[in-house]
């Protein structure tokens, strides 16, 4: 894991994936965060929102200049990105809380319920940056015991070659009844958002454009949002 600074922050990369870009002020990052913190700010029913994944707080800076004050709950099994979001954006943060663990170890060790768990975790592999296995066992089913009643989980889903995206999007969204893939024109990443009570496709591509727009972000044009057909 590496860091370079920025004009703005700083980015944390590992190989040629960006696992943060950290401002040390709120704003657009005109990145994939962008979209994960639209994705929270428009379609979160409820304050009480959860991280797996944090590396530094890429999320941070475009959810809290959406206007997302509430606390975050946020775990990763490496804190080392967490001084530097501290010190460039510390000040104006809010509640953060962060812990060591696995997040599997987290959520079940956890009595909390949330509105919306993000999941963006990924390893290194031969192949380069993938999805862990327990992404797809036992996350899925976990996240849904652990959303209050109408709540979303949305899922950070990365390529892994030799398999479909929508065989992945399908397996991830398994414990739902109603689940949206989220396209980026500028990314191979594509987000999964997933519950059992969901807006329809229009309405949930308009809010979440709406949450772009509201920040000046690039990505407001840059993504194409679908139902996931099973």
């Amino acid at each position: 894991m590496k860091i370079k600074r920025t004009r703005r922050g700083a980015r944390i990369v590992e190989g040629d994936v960006v696992l943060s870009e950290i401002l040390a002020q709120p704003g657009p990052t005109h990145t994939l965060f962008d979209v994960l913190a639209a994705g929270v700010a428009a379609l979160a029913p409820g304050p009480a929102v959860a991280l797996l994944g944090f590396a530094g707080g890429g999320i941070v800076a475009p959810l809290r200049a959406m206007g997302h004050d509430a606390p975050l709950a946020a775990v990763d099994l490496s804190l080392q990105g967490a001084a530097l979001f501290r010190e460039l954006s510390g000040a104006w943060a809010g509640d953060v809380s962060l812990d060591e663990a696995d997040a599997v170890d987290w959520l079940r060790g956890s009595r909390r319920r949330f509105d919306m768990i993000v999941e963006d975790l990924s390893v290194p592999s031969p192949i380069g940056t993938v999805k862990p296995y327990a992404s797809f066992d036992p996350l899925p089913g976990l996240m849904r015991r652990r959303l209050r009643t109408g709540g979303v989980v949305l899922v950070n889903v990365l390529p892994l070659p030799g398999t479909s995206w929508d065989s992945m999007m399908m397996r991830l969204a398994m414990p739902f009844e109603r689940a949206l893939v989220v396209k980026l024109d500028e990314y191979e990443n594509r987000f999964l958002i997933a519950s059992d009570a969901l807006p329809d496709t229009g309405a949930a591509s308009r809010a979440i454009r709406r949450a772009l727009r509201a920040i000046c972000s690039y990505q407001e044009k840059k993504i194409r949002v679908r139902t996931l057909f099973r």
